[in-house]
């Protein structure tokens, strides 16, 4: 696939492709020797292993020859690539990065005068160049920092991405933009954050407006500060945007079914018809506490739901919460709705005895169906190794407060008719009045989805919104906390693998 590439855009002739592409002059030499020592100095960020693989792959494919000029110039490619790379900003990645600065440098040297540039600058214009190419094409794709690193349980199922295939097409092309763009997320909410950068580093640039800004402050409010605290404010603003823009990136770029998306520091649901349009379901939610009940960050996929389910209220919960108020009055099992089940799947009678068999892990106790039961009328059953799921809760006053972590971890919903009946939607018979109905049963009844429905739980600290507006949400958990330590560290960032 590289090579017929490479021969399609016109940048080697089949016979360049030797038996193994060895080098063949002194300038191949010297560039594979870069490759080789897995280190150019020249750059920021000298150590090379995260592109080590790909730099070899393509310029073995390539002869060892420049992929960036042509007679010791700079191609269009390399300067629209360049240009491209100047702007990166924007998309909330540092040029610093990739050494955007020396890359000018060097293009202007190489492209003025006769072509009597020494050869070492030729490659180091090459080495960094590429190097800068594959670094940012794959923080777009994939983010800078691995999902499992930030969060060792988050693992999302992504397509394949050939970053040598993709290297050698943006050789091959000048129109970067395009490149970069389709390298992109093409989630609506990531779009509106990249919208919404812009918009606080420009605010952040404009001293008139800031000036504005103060005075309206101190007129609504009574208080002043200095122009310099409030460009710290939105700087802080701009950091946080370009955190939770790396969060979005470790989602999967395709998909067959439209994800439902639980965004756990904003407390809120979202499930669209296609990643292009707006929320068609939009809902408060309640998560895990910050302490000691996180709801993890991590993807799955809805299979089923349970109308009017029973709670199998787990053996923590018991051991801590439920049996001291049981031992002190057995009543409260009844009057709760709780029952106790033996090992062989039958209801016992609750006696102290039976509670001691639920201590000893050879019993369990559930809640019926009912106003009482903590699962409400309908729970979203998505496989996973932490037992968490979404469902109904009778605890509605909840969802007024502004800060919603409350539960042990799983993700309790506002409307969760709403969702039944967007996920049931394809299923004949499925209304609006069936769902009410079948939210409160006596007894469970479990539906299967026609498909699986992806869910992310995310943690984006950041919300933009197509009226120009954004929310931002406390660090709940302080994940973004350990995340912009983790950026900090350069490339190569950590990684447990090369692929996400």
């Amino acid at each position: 696939m590289l090579t017929v590439l490479l021969v399609t855009h016109g940048l080697v002739e089949p016979r360049a492709l030797g038996a193994q592409g060895a080098p063949s002059s002194p300038f191949g030499e010297a560039l594979q020797q870069i490759v080789r020592s897995n280190r150019h100095i020249a750059q920021r960020w000298p150590q090379l292993s995260d592109v080590t693989t790909d730099l070899r792959a393509v310029y073995t494919a390539n002869g060892w020859t420049p992929l960036w000029t042509r007679g010791g110039r700079p191609t269009p490619s390399a300067l629209s690539t360049i240009t491209e790379l100047a702007r990166i900003d924007t998309r909330g990645l540092d040029p610093s990065d990739y050494d955007v600065e020396r890359l000018g440098v060097l293009a202007r040297a190489l492209g003025v005068g006769p072509p009597s540039t020494t050869e070492a600058e030729v490659i180091e214009f090459d080495v960094m160049l590429s190097t800068a190419a594959l670094r940012s094409l794959r923080s777009l794709q994939y983010g800078r920092v691995s999902a499992r690193v930030a969060h060792a349980d988050l693992r999302f199922s992504h397509e394949p991405w050939d970053a040598p295939a993709a290297l050698v097409e943006l050789a091959a092309s000048t129109n970067a933009a395009q490149q970069f763009a389709t390298a992109e997320p093409p989630y609506q909410h990531y779009r509106l954050l990249v919208d919404a950068l812009a918009r606080y580093r420009a605010l952040s640039d404009d001293t008139v407006q800031l000036r504005q800004l103060l005075q309206d402050s101190t007129r609504k409010r009574g208080s002043s500060e200095s122009i310099g605290t409030l460009r710290r404010r939105l700087d802080a603003r701009v950091l946080q945007i370009t955190t939770t823009l790396e969060r979005w990136r470790w989602l999967p770029h395709r998909f067959t079914v439209p994800p439902i998306i639980v965004n756990i520091p904003a407390f809120e649901l979202y499930a669209f018809r296609s990643a292009h349009e707006r929320d068609v379901l939009r809902m408060n939610v309640v998560v895990g506490k910050a302490y000691n009940h996180k709801t993890p960050v991590f993807s799955g996929a809805v299979q089923y739901l349970v109308f009017s389910p029973f709670w199998d209220v787990p053996s923590s919960i018991a051991r801590k919460e439920v049996l001291p108020k049981a031992r002190r009055d057995l009543d409260y099992l009844t009057r709760n709705e709780f029952e106790i089940v033996g090992s062989n799947e039958r209801v016992i009678p609750t006696t102290f005895g039976a509670l001691e068999e639920v201590s000893a892990s050879r019993a369990r106790i559930r809640q019926r169906p009912g106003v009482l039961n903590a699962l409400g009328g309908v729970k979203f059953i998505f496989p996973n190794e932490f037992n968490v799921y979404m469902h109904d809760t009778p605890a509605q006053a909840l969802f007024g407060a502004t800060r919603r972590d409350f539960s042990h971890g799983c993700i309790r919903l506002a409307k969760p008719s709403d969702l039944a009946a967007l996920l049931l939607r394809d299923q004949a018979g499925w209304d609006s009045t069936r769902i009410a109905t079948e939210m409160h049963r006596t007894t469970p009844l479990q539906v299967r989805l026609t498909a699986p429905v992806p869910v992310h739980v995310v943690y984006a600290t950041v919300v933009a919104y197509e009226d120009g507006s954004a929310s931002f949400h406390d660090d709940i958990y302080g994940h973004d906390r350990r995340l912009r330590d983790l950026l900090k560290r350069g490339y190569p960032y950590p990684a447990p693998d090369r692929r996400p």
